[in-house]
């Protein structure tokens, strides 16, 4: 849901490309596994703990998930009016060595948290008048420059904050082998500027780049590196002495951070995490007693205990509402975002590694958050699990959904296909990690909504345009939110409670079974052309001459048309299967900073069955006006080269092209 920081190690490459490949699918599809809210229990008031009750809850809930979802250790500590209540480890950070979690000592990888930390140092920069949230990005910039895609629409501070940029997802080269491959993000940022794909302040499409480029602005402008920044003004001021932003950490932290685990074979087996280049967006290792203290300092609106990392009031406008997608969906802030849950409102971030799943959420009219991180790879629904049962126990609300009224909106003004905004859209990468496509369709007195490869689940309109879950289920990420353009169109779905991105309505022609049928279907016909050379040893065997004469035109043209069709059978039946099944070939890609020799031999194919392509369509007028051949060989050379139009169409919108490597 939050960060892909990706780590590929020399060793059991098959099996770490596959956690790479679930990862990213993983995280695509989060938003389609809601989770279940129910009515429960006394309310906790703002200002009056009882330690004991809240003791109580997370030792109860706490080894729960880590039962349920089969996790080795979690790590936790809970905030009221600045204060640290509680902390706790439960489980082990190593079970070879049955080290188990300590909340003062153990460190856990806290993933896109990481970004929150970033944002802080963005505003207080802001708070001294050097960065304008509202100014073009580029002003900022030393070393390079965001392109000006779209002409007096710049890119602001803003929009990175709020993830509301326009940047296609991108996550070619975000992580290395080993610590030892790190490169300064500065220069990942310089060679890796993802697409605009939408003009800024459009929709959210959650970005690590648009985090990492920010900590780049933070050093253009102080003239220091991020680390030493992020620890002379964040850190060190909140004693946070056993957090760092580095992957080699300092004498008296190493041996102290956990392992992290995968859950393989009925057992949990200990697995490298991801070292990702992009470290302001994702590298940061913390205990739960130091996120405590950071936690505690953005609850207090900037001070804790004496420090003072932002005033009064840029705390108060880093965490109000910024951007949002649609007026009756929760809003981005600047760095967190809200979630509505039991009428809470509460700020948050959570945060994934590969086996590392964490949360710090705040309710701000509670004055009450928690920060939890789990070392397994069930963490992920863990969290979400116990941020529900947290407000449920003590924020209970009976309240119930209503079914609206007959609207006399017709439900096929939202049907169709929906798919993230957060994918990548003009690269290789787009094929490689496919977005997963959601079907809205209409049933009996509902809509039907279905993922990808999953059960459809029945939604009623409770409000124009708002549908919830039939059955008067509450789920943390909300109900479904149909968004309109000025033309009274639908564009986009929205959730509820996931603002860090929407769902952009797919145009017939991308839908999956289109894009699937012209690839089918094309190569249906070309392979066809295979009776071109059984006719033409039918004919010289038997001395046939039929109804064709073998002019340079015909020969010339079914040469072409044969050729380029041959070329297209063989990359997308044999070698882009190759290319997709090849761990070590994708892993270098997706890692490496050049692209791989024989990758890019693959994509050039392609390259050359198009332009073949459009010969063998030019020769198609003067095969018609010649009359060489029969009109039923006329027609079937059409069809062949309607056939290479598909499929040049297919591979085109895959980018799958060298070019779009």
């Amino acid at each position: 849901m939050y960060s892909e920081c990706r780590n590929v190690h020399g060793s059991g490459r098959l099996r770490i490309f596959r956690r790479y490949m679930l990862l990213i699918l993983a995280l695509l599809l989060v938003a389609w596994s809601p989770v279940l809210a129910s009515d429960a229990g006394p309310s906790l008031e703002s200002g009056i703990v009882n330690r004991a009750e809240v003791e109580a809850f997370f030792d109860e809930a706490v080894p729960a998930g880590l039962v349920k979802y089969n996790i080795p250790g979690a790590t936790i500590s809970f905030v009221q009016d600045g204060e640290l209540i509680f902390s706790r480890g439960y489980g082990y950070s190593d079970i070879a060595n049955r080290t188990p979690v300590d909340p003062e000592t153990t460190l856990f990888h806290i993933g896109s948290i990481t970004k929150l930390f970033t944002w802080t140092c963005v505003m207080q920069l802001v708070e001294e008048g050097k960065i304008d949230l509202d100014a073009d990005i580029n002003t900022y910039l030393t070393d390079f420059s965001i392109p000006e895609t779209y002409p007096g629409n710049p890119v602001t501070m803003r929009h990175l904050m709020t993830h509301s940029a326009g940047f296609e997802e991108q996550a070619i080269h975000m992580v290395v082998a080993d610590v030892e491959d790190l490169y300064p993000f500065r220069t990942y940022c310089e060679e890796n500027v993802p697409a605009r794909v939408y003009p800024p302040g459009t929709v959210t499409s959650y970005s690590n780049y648009g985090a990492t480029l920010a900590a780049v602005i933070v050093e253009d402008v102080t003239g220091v590196p991020f680390e030493q920044y992020l620890n002379e003004h964040i850190l060190s001021p909140l004693s946070m002495t056993r957090t760092s932003i580095s992957y080699t950490l300092p004498p008296e932290m190493v041996g102290s951070l956990s392992s992290g685990y995968h859950y393989m074979g009925m057992t949990n087996e200990a697995v490298p995490d991801f070292v990702c280049v992009v470290g302001p967006a994702g590298s940061i290792s913390s205990t739960a007693n130091d996120m405590a203290a950071f936690l505690a300092a953005h609850m207090e609106n900037g001070s804790w205990h004496g420090a003072e990392i932002l005033s009064e009031e840029t705390a108060a406008l880093m965490h109000a509402p910024a951007f949002s997608n649609d007026p009756r969906v929760s809003s981005m802030c600047l760095g967190f975002y809200e979630t509505r849950l039991n009428y809470e409102r509460i700020i948050e971030h959570g945060g994934d590694t590969d086996t590392f799943h964490s949360l710090l959420a705040i309710i701000p009219e509670r004055a009450t958050g928690f920060f939890v991180s789990y070392n397994s790879i069930g963490g992920g629904q863990a969290r979400d699990d116990l941020l529900m049962e947290f407000v449920d126990r003590f924020y209970s609300t009976s309240a119930s959904t209503t079914l609206a009224k007959d609207s006399g909106t017709p439900a096929g003004k939202y049907t169709g296909t929906y798919q993230m905004t957060r994918h990548n859209y003009q690269t290789f990468e787009f094929y490689l990690t496919r977005p997963g496509q959601i079907s809205i369709e209409q049933g009996e007195k509902t809509l039907l909504y279905t993922p990808s490869g999953s059960p459809p689940s029945e939604y009623g309109e409770v409000a124009p345009g708002v549908f919830a879950q039939s059955g008067g289920q509450l789920t943390s990420y909300g109900n479904l939110v149909f968004r309109e353009d000025e033309q009274g169109t639908v564009d986009f779905l929205c959730f509820e409670n996931l603002p860090i991105f929407a769902f952009e309505r797919v145009p017939w022609y991308a839908t999956d079974p289109f894009t699937d049928g012209v690839k089918n279907t094309g190569l249906a016909i070309l392979l066809t052309v295979l009776v071109w050379p059984v006719m033409a040893i039918f004919r010289r065997v038997y001395g046939v001459t039929g109804d064709e004469r073998d002019t340079a035109l015909s020969v010339y043209a079914r040469l072409v048309a044969g050729a380029a069709s041959l070329l297209f059978v063989v990359f997308v039946l044999v070698l882009l299967p190759a290319v997709m099944g090849d761990t070590a070939l994708i892993e270098s890609y997706l890692l490496g900073r050049t692209v791989p020799l024989a990758l890019s031999a693959v994509m050039t194919v392609p390259v050359i069955a198009v332009l073949l392509s459009a010969v063998a369509a030019a020769f198609a007028i003067p095969v018609w006006r010649r009359r060489s051949w029969s009109v039923w060989h006329r027609v079937h050379y059409s069809i062949v080269v309607i056939g290479l139009i598909m499929l040049a169409w297919w591979v085109n919108y895959w980018n799958l092209f060298i070019f779009r490597l």
